[in-house]
């Protein structure tokens, strides 16, 4: 941990108090008044900087009027003045000597006091107010953890200026592309008198802003738009319509800081980190209106395969899916392979002239395509550690903190997966051939066999070389039920693995996989339990700790629970694991005998159980319901392969407890929510003397 009092970035005012907000309102009012003098006749650039400058004169003038927090108590603050004047006077008696050691003593003790009541007094506000301890912590910061070291070729350095060259020349290799002159080829234009962004869209756009996000290079944050937003509508309106009618873009749009972020594994080695752009919060709103307005057309282009960054899917869409097929291919003893693709820097190593081609295939008007290339061409981007390195030309990738970049990645992916004939590979269930699933660029290929695995790995992978994507032989993994075939890509053999974490979740095909995985969620609910126990073990009201519970460590523990099976051991195990937590908060031993109903009184969390089964039964009827053709319903409706089962009593199925409830034609009673929630009661309804929330 470094001081980061010589490495700070330039403050400006964050527009937390009023008299912040009135001051910058009022400064940027004064500033915009001459706005309609100005934008006649100006270019893009000329228009930006005069926003720009605008807001951050206001916000700089509004920053004048902060004041420093005084943690220490005024009792604490005289001590330390009283202190000082001992410290200053020359001889001193025995009996200043005295009290200058008893000072000592006692304001080390009222500064260790005043921090822990300023830390509890933030947790308590930002926990009961907004149910963010995230934002909590984020305030309480007050250093900056640092890179300590990278590996360079033979030797790992710590020198600062070499950790920034590092990094620096890293991104610089990989955002490189050797082929730069197809970036700018368009193939055809499909332009349409595109509607001209107004005041309301611009408003609109602005509200959906999220708080308390890193600014771009031009320090220029989101609540600076958002607070300003009156005064800001009408310049920015015009702005956005002249980029879009001169396909030219502000030289800010085009800069931006990378962030590292440390993912997993060995802190030393550069690949364990995610580049985030820091982007100008101007062309982040610009960008958030292009998305939206592109989305709808990219949408209707997208196959049900696809669940990542679609509205109406989620990642329990292809954890259900996968789940049902391993057990219905193991319930009727058939063989499956899945292979789980992985790709290296995938968002990072896209060619820009593919992203124009998808886009241009898919129907996108050739004005936004223009706007993009204009930007895109021109992209150039700083590693920021402690300090800021040199610019690196941004030649391939998209930029991970764009809003719009997850919807140009999948509209690739689209492209790249549908131009390879797999109508009659993979699964065949009920007549429709099921190939892969994808969320984003995590992937996982189905068969029944190697040969056609293999067949189609070689294929997707000749396909993604050419839109840049390469896979990750070290971590493209596959997994099976039957014979271990060799599988390669490339010549270089596949590994075979037992388990896999696919979207968050385990991944096996183990006979005791669904205990396996809840035995992982409690596991990982403990941890996070225990990250927070400057809360949960501390003397802060049981409403801060309950708040917690729910809203961080529940859904640690609750995960993807929509696709167990909820057989006796998992109830007990769940019950268990929440009734420990409740102890162990309210620092309560077993030996002392307390009832779990007179707990639940006191703590009154959400009950782990009861909230496992209330999302189940409702993911249940959001299946029956499903119209799209989707993977999630006709997996569910699917009897299963062609096979024979077992003698003896048949395997636990996913469904067993909701037809208890409402019987074998529950996807049909499903299709009525009225009927459907009435009884989720009964199926949510343990007979332990819970108290249910």
């Amino acid at each position: 941990m470094k001081n980061r009092k010589y490495y700070g970035s330039k403050t400006k005012s964050i527009l937390k108090s009023e008299k912040e907000i009135q001051i910058y309102n009022e400064t940027l009012k004064e500033n915009l008044e001459h706005f309609t003098t100005w934008e006649q006749n100006n270019s893009v650039q000329e228009i930006n900087d005069k926003i720009v400058s605008a807001i951050d004169t206001s916000l700089k003038k509004a920053q004048n009027s902060l004041k420093t927090k005084n943690i220490l108590s005024d009792n604490t603050r005289k001590l330390i003045l009283r202190r000082q004047q001992l410290q200053k006077l020359k001889p001193k008696t025995r009996s200043m000597k005295n009290e200058l050691k008893a000072l000592y003593k006692l304001i080390s003790k009222l500064i260790h006091y005043d921090y822990t009541s300023h830390r509890k007094k933030t947790i308590e506000k930002y926990v009961l107010h907004f149910g963010s301890i995230k934002r909590a912590y984020k305030e309480l910061r007050s250093n900056k953890t640092w890179i300590e070291g990278l590996k360079t070729s033979n030797k790992t350095t710590n020198n600062r200026n070499e950790i920034l060259q590092v990094a620096t020349n890293y991104y610089k290799n990989l955002y490189k592309c050797e082929n730069q002159e197809q970036a700018l080829t368009m193939q055809k234009e499909t332009s349409t008198a595109i509607q001209d962004i107004d005041e309301a869209e611009i408003i609109k756009n602005i509200s959906k802003l999220k708080n308390e996000k890193s600014p771009g290079p031009d320090g220029i944050t989101n609540e600076a738009l958002k607070v300003g937003a009156p005064y800001l509508a009408r310049p920015l309106t015009q702005l956005f319509n002249l980029v879009l009618k001169s396909a030219t873009t502000p030289k800010q749009w085009t800069e931006s800081d990378i962030i590292l972020l440390y993912k997993k594994g060995d802190p030393n080695d550069i690949n364990n980190y995610r580049p985030i752009s820091l982007l100008s919060s101007i062309y982040k709103l610009f960008s958030s209106i292009l998305e939206r307005r592109i989305r709808s057309t990219i949408e209707t282009h997208q196959t049900i395969e696809q669940a990542g960054f679609r509205r109406g899917f989620s990642t329990v869409d292809h954890i259900h899916s996968i789940e049902l097929l391993i057990d219905k291919y193991q319930e009727f003893h058939r063989p499956l392979y899945l292979a789980f693709i992985d790709y290296r820097k995938a968002f990072d190593s896209l060619y820009h002239h593919s992203i124009w081609q998808s886009l241009q295939c898919q129907n996108i008007d050739s004005t936004y395509l223009k706007v993009l290339q204009n930007l895109y061409q021109k992209c150039n981007s700083r590693i920021r550690l402690e300090t800021t390195g040199p610019p690196i030309p941004i030649r391939r990738g998209v930029r991970q903190g764009d809003v719009i970049s997850p919807t140009i990645f999948i509209a690739v992916l689209q492209q790249v997966i549908g131009q390879l004939n797999w109508e009659k590979v993979g699964l065949n269930i009920n007549n429709r051939y099921i190939s892969h699933l994808r969320f984003a660029d995590d992937i996982v290929l189905l068969s029944e066999n190697t040969t056609e695995l293999q067949s189609m790995i070689n294929d997707l992978h000749a396909a993604s070389l050419q839109v840049g994507l390469e896979m990750n032989r070290s971590k493209t993994n596959i997994m099976t039920n039957s014979i271990r075939h060799p599988v390669y890509v490339e010549n270089i053999l596949l590994e075979y693995v037992d388990t896999y974490i696919y979207l968050g979740k385990q991944i096996s095909f183990h006979k005791q996989r669904n205990e396996h995985e809840v035995d992982r969620r409690i596991t990982n609910a403990w941890k996070k339990f225990w990250s927070l126990k400057e809360v949960m073990k501390s003397n802060m009201p049981i409403t801060v700790k309950q708040k917690v519970m729910d809203t961080c460590i529940l859904p640690s523990l609750t995960y993807a629970c929509q696709t167990w099976k909820f057989t006796h051991r998992i109830k007990s195990k769940i019950r268990s694991c929440q009734r420990s937590m409740e102890r162990s908060l309210l620092k309560v031993k077993k030996i002392q005998k307390i009832r779990h109903v007179n707990i639940r009184k006191i703590t009154k969390v959400m009950d782990a159980l009861y909230h496992c089964k209330k999302l189940k039964w409702r993911w249940a009827g959001h299946i029956a319901r499903l119209t799209d053709n989707r993977w999630t319903h006709t997996i569910t409706l699917w009897k299963g392969p062609p096979g024979t089962r077992k003698r003896g009593k048949p395997v636990a199925r996913w469904a067993d407890d909701i037809i208890k409830v409402a019987g074998k034609k529950w996807m049909e009673t499903a299709t009525n929510k009225e009927t459907w929630k009435s009884l989720e009661e009964a199926f949510t309804f343990e007979n332990e003397g819970f108290l249910l929330k």
